[in-house]
């Protein structure tokens, strides 16, 4: 901080006042009630153009370099009895580390997983350092089939037919049913209701066409293949993408291609890709999209029913 002396202050902020003062008040007032006033105001202008001459003080932050890639260390290893069990180390100190191996990600330093996939699987390393992000090296491991503990739920093969899949179509013989959204619960509550009428005497839900085909399988992931015709029964639409199920909270969700449906009931739901299991058998499945569209009466699941092809 500068300091500013008598000497610092303009001439002209003193000169001079002693004779004003005279003039005006005569010598019956003392030169200083003229003198000081002057003085501060000059000094604030002083203090004013030595603020705006100074030059702006840099902060100045050394950036870290990135951590050079042939420092980074880890390590992958499987469970001998059990290879769908991975474990992951990272032995790189000061990182936060990156681990991506396909079915999930992870920033655990030390982080165990499970690959539910046979075949095999890549897992990249890569962290997070004071320099930055840098992509490390990945290792290719083989794991030697999907995994019995993680599949061991029945209903995963009534969907899917494991790595072979299972191909399912519209069962015409009963297409489409409507369902209360406590069906489910049985709570006996007004919500608590269903409506899934046979085909033949109630054509009126549907005209009786081929509407497409509907794939799940778990051959190295978990993969969804639709193909959806029009209302006319002609040109396919088809689409890929994978799936998640909870077979636990009865739930699937598709990644991005709709559900197969019958009928003119597109506009009805505003998701085809949430989709709760009403029933699931080996010959028999009836999925539930949610009907939330207010033209189109209350809100409750409006189920379709496939039988395999």
């Amino acid at each position: 901080m500068k300091i500013f002396k008598i000497s610092d202050i303009p001439a002209f902020c003193i000169q001079g006042s002693g004779t004003i003062a005279s003039r005006v008040l005569g010598s019956r007032t003392p030169v200083s009630h003229i003198l000081v006033p002057r003085m501060l105001a000059c000094c604030a202008i002083v203090i004013l153009f030595s603020m705006a001459a100074c030059s702006p003080t840099q902060m100045r932050y050394d950036q870290a370099s990135p951590i050079d890639k042939s420092k980074l260390k880890f390590s992958v290893s499987q469970q001998q009895d059990y290879d769908n069990k991975v474990f992951l180390l990272s032995q790189t100190p000061d990182i936060i580390p990156y681990w991506n191996y396909g079915v999930g990600t992870s920033t655990n330093v030390a982080d165990t997983v499970i690959l539910p996939f046979g075949g095999a699987h890549t897992i990249k390393y890569s962290v997070e350092s004071a320099g930055g992000f840098v992509n490390g090296d990945s290792v290719t491991i083989q794991v030697t089939q999907n995994d019995p503990v993680y599949f061991s739920d029945p209903r995963w093969n009534m969907l899917t037919n494991g790595e072979a899949g299972k191909t399912w179509v519209l069962d015409m013989a009963r297409p489409i049913g409507w369902y209360g959204l406590d069906y489910l619960k049985h709570t006996g509550s007004a919500d608590d209701w269903s409506y899934h009428p046979d085909y033949v005497g109630n054509e009126w839900v549907m005209d009786n066409l081929n509407w497409g085909q509907m794939k799940f399988d778990l051959n190295g992931d978990f993969h969804y293949n639709v193909t959806q015709n029009d209302l006319t029964g002609g040109n396919p639409q088809s689409c890929s993408s994978g799936f998640s199920a909870n077979l636990a909270a009865g739930t699937i969700k598709l990644g991005g291609c709709g559900m197969l449906y019958g009928g003119n009931y597109f506009n009805n739901c505003s998701s085809w890709t949430s989709l709760t299991i009403i029933d699931l058998s080996a010959t028999s499945m009836t999925l539930g999209v949610v009907r939330d569209n207010p033209s189109a009466g209350g809100i409750c699941w409006i189920g379709f029913t496939f039988k395999p092809q």
